[in-house]
């Protein structure tokens, strides 16, 4: 009798999310005591395994994440445990790097590529803790096609511009995070459609250049701190707190950003929720979620409730006084209009207002933007007023948990789920998910310099020159030498410049997603998938292939890219492994007895 061959594990893309999808199989390959041989090959277009391109550990300081040390864990919760001995949390490996305890470490925001060490270490623990029975592949190279033969699974991939093709796969993961899109003009030698990694990308940007920024998110911020703190220039902290410039001669002549609203992040702040803190009004909700939804007409009218309730807590308290909870929120309304009658210097909570503020025709473009990070931002400038806004903001963080569960595959009716996509979404992240105040307080000092300028930062018109790119707002104009696009690219099928997925589609392994209504359809620019991660092919199967992380927005939603927890695939997929591999044994052996049965 032959002995089987391996069986063939793909994990394609080691970022964050295929790291996690590594540590699972091998702590369910270890609990279940698998004694076949198992094959695993990794795909990444770096060597940099574990952290991706976002979070590599070559990139400069100045760099920092969005949320603190305490909420950063690469080792999960769940059963089984981890196969390394000692797995430590980020604050813990900190507190190993930099002898020190984890009460100084946990409220601090870390620079990315610390972040992505300790995601590095964490992929060469892994590989020094393989069960002896799992041959580790790791290949540098990025996969554009899957084709399918009988039950196996072929992946054709290119390393350094060579085309390489290999059989025999049993499971895949595909972890891939944001793809770039392809170009859709002829390539542009002023054009930069991704800033990672910032100092490989931006380095022929010269001081003689005029660079122009499009977006003003979280990737906005790396680029400028890139082009300028990242090019010598030092940032001094002053008297109260905020940030003076001094230029190195070497940043760009003039920085232009902007977006489709003009307005940057709001700063993240790190606000206490009490023990106390009363159940979300969206919770309501929960019973509804067997019903497809209207974002307008269910979900948003209790985000705003919740909101609404956050800022006027902090006004309350700031007052001294406590606003009562009540189920009936009638009843806090009543006490809201009470307290306005005795503080109307308070303006009142508007939700629109929070999302997109209008501009003041008083001022320039400019002086609208500076002002609103300088009350957002600045000590002496964060009032109650602002800081009750921040409060209400921080409310989605809390919400998202509950609306994803409201959202994730097509719980939104097609028409509300494609206007929460396109206008809520991005809206939402804009207040609450922001920078730590530092990188913002950088920004307005860059602003003060004369380096960074928002003078065409709300929805300008934009043309594209043969050697330059030209920015205008009315008759006011300017020829801009770069343009950095500074916006995460979304899901496109057709727009994602590797075709891996267009391939999957092509080969009858997966198909786009729509959500259909009765009257309406929605186009994700996704691959269908089922409640485990699955793909589901053209015939309406799942295949044995499964999706984590970014390739799955728009089915799920906020798909944190740290989180062990957030729309966790990579435990179901695991799972599913082991029962491949039970069902591969029971098969084999029945195989085994029946001929023995025949030679006797």
């Amino acid at each position: 009798m032959m002995k089987p061959l391996p069986f063939k594990i793909a994990i394609v893309g080691l970022g964050p999310k295929g790291l996690y999808g590594f540590e699972r199989i091998l702590a369910q390959l270890k609990a279940h005591h698998v004694q076949e041989t198992i094959e695993i090959h990794l795909f990444n277009k770096t060597h940099y395994m574990g952290s991706g391109d976002v979070y590599r550990s070559d990139q400069p300081d100045y760099l920092l994440m969005n949320f603190s040390h305490e909420h950063i864990q690469m080792w999960p919760d769940e059963a089984p445990p981890p196969v390394v001995k000692n797995p430590l949390s980020f604050s813990e490996y900190l507190m190993q790097e930099q002898h020190t305890t984890p009460e100084n470490l946990d409220p601090l925001y870390a620079s990315r590529g610390i972040v992505g060490a300790y995601l590095e270490k964490g992929f060469e623990e892994l590989c020094q803790n393989l069960p002896e029975n799992v041959i580790l592949h790791q290949n540098i190279a990025e996969v554009r096609t899957i084709n399918k033969t009988g039950e196996h699974y072929t992946l054709d991939y290119k390393p350094q511009g060579r085309k390489h093709h290999l059989e025999g796969f049993q499971n895949i993961l595909i972890t891939t995070g944001h793809q770039r899109h392809k170009i859709c003009c002829k390539p542009r030698q002023y054009h930069i459609p991704f800033i990672y990694p910032v100092q490989e990308t931006l380095k022929d940007i010269t001081h003689k250049d005029t660079v122009a920024v499009k977006g003003l998110g979280l990737t906005f911020i790396d680029a400028i701190l890139a082009l300028t703190e990242g090019r010598g220039g030092k940032f001094t902290e002053t008297t109260n707190g905020n940030f003076s410039y001094t230029t190195s001669g070497k940043e760009p002549k003039h920085i232009f950003p902007y977006s489709k609203s003009g307005w940057p992040m709001l700063p993240k702040y790190t606000f206490e929720v009490p023990d106390n803190e009363p159940a979300l009004y969206i919770d309501s909700i929960i019973p509804l979620t067997d019903k497809v939804l209207s974002f307008k007409k269910h979900i948003l009218p209790l985000l705003h409730q919740d909101m609404e309730y956050a800022y006027y807590s902090s006004l309350f308290a700031h007052e001294k006084k406590e606003l009562p909870h009540y189920t009936n929120y009638k009843k806090v309304k009543t006490q809201i209009t009470a307290f306005h009658k005795t503080h109307p210097e308070y303006p009142e909570f508007s939700l629109e207002e929070l999302l997109e503020p209008d501009f003041d025709p008083d001022k320039t473009t400019h002086q609208n933007v500076v002002a609103y990070l300088t009350a957002f931002t600045t000590e002496d400038n964060l009032d109650i007023e602002h800081e009750a806004q921040l409060r209400a903001a921080a409310v989605w963080t809390r919400v998202c948990p509950v609306f994803n569960n409201l959202y994730s595959f097509s719980g939104l009716d097609p028409a509300s789920h494609q206007e929460f996509d396109k206008h809520y979404f991005g809206k939402l992240n804009r207040i609450a998910y922001g920078p730590p105040p530092e990188n913002l307080k950088k920004i307005i000092a860059l602003a003060e310099a004369g380096i960074v300028n928002f003078r065409f930062a709300k929805s300008p018109h934009t043309k594209h020159q043969t050697n330059c790119f030209t920015l205008s707002n009315g008759s006011d104009k300017t020829d801009c030498d770069v343009l950095i696009d500074a916006r995460i690219p979304k899901n496109s099928l057709e727009k994602e410049a590797s075709g891996l997925f267009l391939s999957l589609c092509g080969n009858q392994l997966a198909r786009p997603y729509v959500n259909r209504g009765k009257h309406t359809t929605y186009a994700l620019g996704t691959v269908e998938i089922n409640h485990n991660g699955n793909l589901i092919n053209t015939h309406g199967e799942p295949e044995n292939i499964t999706l984590y992380g970014t390739p799955t927005e728009g089915l799920v939603h906020d798909n944190d890219t740290l989180s062990r927890t957030r729309n966790n695939f990579a435990g179901p997929w695991a799972e599913a492994i082991i029962k491949q591999l039970t069902k591969r044994t029971h098969e084999t052996n029945s195989q085994t007895s029946t001929a023995v049965t025949h030679t006797q």
